[in-house]
């Protein structure tokens, strides 16, 4: 089963976000700022990572920041989602691995970014050589 962790200031958004991927198969767990969910990828190794860019305290550019700094998580693919964020700010946190999801988004429209995610996570892990020392 994979495991994905969200991470977003508002509880009802969280909660909600958490039980749609239950509902359809994944592990979710939450957590309600960047540091907290930053602690938590590192515990528990999600396959993916739900993101809010705009949260008080740790905030999504500070999070991939932290997650960027970090070889142990660093490949985990990231789904930024905002209501409202620049173009510009888009950019600058989205890479091939990345994703963007504007709120509100449809159960149908998290679930596709979800599986598109996966799917990245999965084609980097197969195209990781492997290197025997």
């Amino acid at each position: 089963m994979n495991k994905i962790l969200v991470i977003d200031d508002n509880k009802e958004i969280r909660e909600n976000t958490a039980e749609i991927l239950e509902l359809n198969g994944y592990h979710a767990f939450t957590a309600e700022n960047g540091s907290a969910g930053y602690e938590l990828a590192k515990n528990y190794q999600p396959d993916i990572i739900l993101c809010d860019i705009m949260m008080p305290e740790t905030d999504g550019r500070e999070f991939m920041r932290l997650v960027k700094a970090d070889v142990m998580i660093n490949n985990i693919p990231i789904i930024f989602f905002s209501a409202g964020t620049s173009q510009e700010l888009q950019k600058q946190l989205l890479d091939g691995k990345n994703s963007y999801l504007k709120k509100p988004f449809s159960e149908t429209d998290l679930l596709i970014v979800i599986k598109d995610g996966l799917s990245k996570r999965k084609n980097h892990t197969n195209n990781t050589p492997n290197i025997d020392l």
